[in-house]
């Protein structure tokens, strides 16, 4: 008989957990999925800024405006300034700077200083719209303007990104040079080692500017160390090619090709076209710097052959122009 008790009660209880299920329950229509209708505004704006991370941003536009239009469900004004800013940028980056600038301008409908998030994350957007526009003068004022208020507001990741940003937007060397340090002493004490890449490879790019290459050459090995760690493949394969293009220019072809010839065979793996140009182009000026005209007019050619491909005769003129004058010039 308690054998029995026990089998109906253990079939009761099934019933009973059955019936709860069943009432939890809803239809669920064909190709939605019940998660995504169920996810607040933050988690959609925290995906998107993944995406756009990855340097999706395709993708990443479309995230944004499933984050904005929750926002706007939600009545969260502050999701919403940041979507709207991030979709303007997104715009920008996809080369559609008209379409981005209406989004920029609702933006700034919505921005206002009370709310951390979305002003810091309007004006970081807004700078680069007046960087992009050539104004380097209002760019700078908008950064030095994100700078304190996100020190202000302890966004720590975001003062980075502006003292970053001004450093790029500077017109001489030393501020430079002073904004790309400030950046880099912000992100070491804030543990934010992620941006320490970035930040050491432009103050590696300013002293490549003004011709001191020694210097130049310690901020690249930085940055690699922090590349190799924190960052995708590309921009590993530029932080090995950074030294040895540096080496080049020190006069250290040896050293040089150490770097080069590795990150030439990487860049054929990739059928990255502008690197294997670079590549090529550094590594036939170093041959026809020791000596070895033939092979390192032969290297130029191929560089000249890349940078085609990869459209530099249309979209970096400087570049398709100085190859062919110095091929043109070795062929004399």
């Amino acid at each position: 008989m308690k054998r029995y008790t026990l089998l109906l009660i253990t079939i009761l209880l099934l019933l009973a957990v059955l019936s709860t299920t069943a009432l939890s329950i809803e239809p669920k229509s064909k190709g939605i999925n019940v998660s995504e209708i169920t996810k607040s505004a933050d988690s959609l704006l925290n995906e998107a800024d993944a995406t756009f991370k990855s340097r999706n941003y395709k993708t990443a536009l479309e995230q944004y405006q499933t984050a904005l239009e929750e926002s706007q469900k939600e009545f969260n004004i502050s999701v919403e300034t940041e979507a709207l800013s991030q979709m303007a940028r997104m715009n920008l980056l996809l080369g559609d700077p008209e379409e981005g600038h209406k989004w920029l301008s609702k933006a700034g409908e919505r921005a206002s200083e009370s709310d951390p998030m979305g002003w810091s994350r309007y004006l970081g957007v807004r700078g680069r719209f007046e960087w992009q526009d050539d104004d380097l003068k209002t760019a700078r004022v908008t950064f030095e303007k994100m700078f304190e208020y996100c020190n202000a507001n302890a966004l720590w990741g975001r003062a980075v990104d502006a003292a970053h940003m001004i450093a790029i937007v500077a017109k001489n060397p030393e501020d430079q040079i002073e904004w790309g340090r400030r950046g880099i002493e912000i992100a070491e004490a804030a543990d934010n080692e992620s941006w320490l890449g970035p930040l050491w490879n432009n103050l590696a790019g300013t002293y490549w500017d003004i011709k001191q290459y020694d210097f130049a050459l310690s901020c690249y090995k930085k940055a690699r160390e922090y590349h190799w760690r924190f960052s995708g493949e590309v921009a590993k394969l530029f932080a090995d090619y950074h030294i040895g293009m540096t080496y080049r220019f020190l006069g250290q072809n040896d050293e040089a090709r150490k770097w080069l010839r590795p990150v030439l065979a990487w860049a054929e793996r990739l059928e990255n076209h502008g690197v294997i140009g670079q590549a090529c182009e550094d590594l036939g000026e170093a041959d026809i710097s020791d000596g070895k005209k033939d092979s390192g007019l032969q290297m130029l050619k191929r560089a000249q052959k890349e940078y085609q491909l990869e459209g530099y005769d249309k979209t970096w003129p400087e570049v398709w122009d100085g190859i062919n004058k110095r091929i043109a010039k070795l062929e004399k």
